[in-house]
């Protein structure tokens, strides 16, 4: 039987629904965004290409050594250079412990996934990680101040400011990034 156009189908089909748009359904959900090509963020490729996580930036992760990083093409050694630089990311000033990236300096539009950056006031920097512990130099050292945001799990940020606003940003395993804050491991 045909129903007039503009009616409302039978219940029977509003409740049963089509066995073949109910089976897409359940395999979309299933799947979930790779279903459709699209694949979330992860830690190795944030949606933000800026962002610098507890793990590093973009492709380039602490932990990877120099050797690795430099046949992928993603450092580069110049002789003139202090140390070695990240390709096509000027921004980012990696570090590394004999062959093995520990620490990375971060300059804007570098940041961390909540926002801070070289040039964040701290008032701002300690809202966004109130357990950020402080760290003081010692007396007579003219090294900032820091905040270091550890992770958990050994990675950190180092903050160094002036009181003010941040004037370096560090990301890094967190052994490292207290090393530099006590002894300027890693700084030219």
């Amino acid at each position: 039987m045909k129903r007039p156009v503009g009616s409302a189908p039978s219940r029977d089909h509003r409740v049963m629904g089509h066995p073949r748009l109910i089976v897409v359904t359940l395999l979309l959900a299933l799947l979930g965004p790779a279903a459709c090509g699209r694949h979330p963020p992860t830690a190795q490729t944030s949606a933000n290409p800026n962002v610098v996580d507890f793990t590093g930036v973009r492709d380039i992760r602490l932990g990877a050594s120099l050797s690795q990083l430099a046949a992928a093409g993603r450092v580069l050694t110049p002789e003139s250079a202090c140390r070695p630089v990240a390709a096509d990311l000027p921004a980012a000033g990696p570090v590394f412990d004999g062959d093995t990236l520990v620490l990375i300096w971060a300059e804007p539009p570098l940041h961390t996934p909540a926002g801070v950056m070289v040039g964040t006031p701290v008032a701002a920097v300690r809202r966004a990680y109130p357990s950020a512990e402080a760290l003081v130099p010692p007396a007579g050292s003219t090294t900032y101040p820091g905040l270091l945001v550890g992770d958990g799990s050994g990675h950190a940020y180092l903050m160094l400011h002036d009181g003010d606003r941040v004037q370096k940003l560090i990301v890094g395993l967190e052994s490292y990034a207290r090393r530099l804050f006590a002894t300027g491991f890693g700084s030219c």
